[in-house]
């Protein structure tokens, strides 16, 4: 089991980057493979934005605390804050069947989070916050082995 690594930045857009940036390089270090890795940084981008965005919306930014950790074949990443409670129910489906001009450009994150990840929970505690949990089952990197004959 990999080591558990935390970060934690004020809400801000400015600080989205960092956040995904730290998962990418936590699941890389941790031999993911690419696609992995790639999932994760677009749920955690989706995510931290809709915090900043729609939790802390008319508050003052508090700390969004991102948590990576790897169990076996399984990357987990906590995000937790102690913006507005989030009601995924509430979410309406995204419009996936108009012409792309007709799309809403915004809308998706939702849905993204939850096609890119293999688990995801969210639980809201009004004393402790919000924490949502993806989780992503990865494959590790193929150690190259090479021999070597003697002759």
């Amino acid at each position: 089991m990999g080591r558990t690594v935390e970060i934690v930045r004020e809400a801000r857009m400015e600080n989205v980057a960092e956040l995904r940036d730290f998962v990418w390089e936590a699941a890389r270090r941790e031999g993911a493979d690419e696609e992995a890795c790639f999932d994760l940084k677009l749920a955690v981008d989706e995510a931290c934005t809709n915090i900043v965005e729609h939790g802390y919306a008319g508050l003052p930014p508090g700390p969004i605390v991102v948590t990576f950790q790897r169990e076996a074949d399984r990357l987990i990443v906590t995000i937790r804050d102690h913006a507005r409670p989030f009601d995924p129910e509430a979410v309406p489906p995204p419009d996936l069947e108009s012409d792309w001009p007709e799309r809403p450009v915004r809308g998706l994150g939702w849905h993204l989070i939850r096609r890119t990840m293999d688990e995801v929970s969210l639980a809201s505690d009004g004393e402790r916050g919000n924490r949502l949990t993806l989780v992503k089952s990865c494959n590790p990197i193929k150690q190259e082995t090479r021999s070597t004959k003697e002759t």
